[in-house]
């Protein structure tokens, strides 16, 4: 179960995240989408990089994902969502693997949560 911390810590990358690219416009496109499904797909693609996986992996698990819950979403639109995001969330996917690193290496919750936000809020100092 996660904590309130590190719930707190993923809700700061995410929506970072948000805020770096229109996702009104593709909230759209995802109408029928309550906003924290549409929330875990924008940190599934950020921690699929984080991760180290591929453009394609990330679009294809993410189609199959939203096909098993029901969502039918052209590949297409996938794709064109995960495109340019490895760019675009540089910071957020290094903050996710940052995070990563950390909580394996045993920094406490908040240490890593004052990193994270030091990190997107100030992103000139790294």
């Amino acid at each position: 179960m996660q904590t309130k911390t590190e719930y707190l810590i993923w809700d700061k990358i995410v929506s970072s995240a948000k805020s770096r690219f229109d996702s009104d416009l593709y909230a759209t496109k995802f109408r029928n989408m309550e906003t924290e499904l549409f929330d875990k797909l924008i940190l599934h693609i950020i921690v699929g990089f984080a991760s180290g996986e591929d453009h394609e992996s990330i679009s294809t698990n993410l189609h199959n994902e939203l096909e098993h819950l029901g969502i039918d979403v052209r590949e297409g639109i996938i794709d064109t969502i995960v495109s340019d995001k490895h760019v675009l969330f540089s910071s957020e996917i290094y903050a996710a693997y940052l995070t990563f690193s950390m909580l394996e290496d045993g920094a406490s919750e908040p240490e890593v949560l004052g990193y994270v936000c030091d990190l997107l809020e100030n992103p000139q100092i790294c």
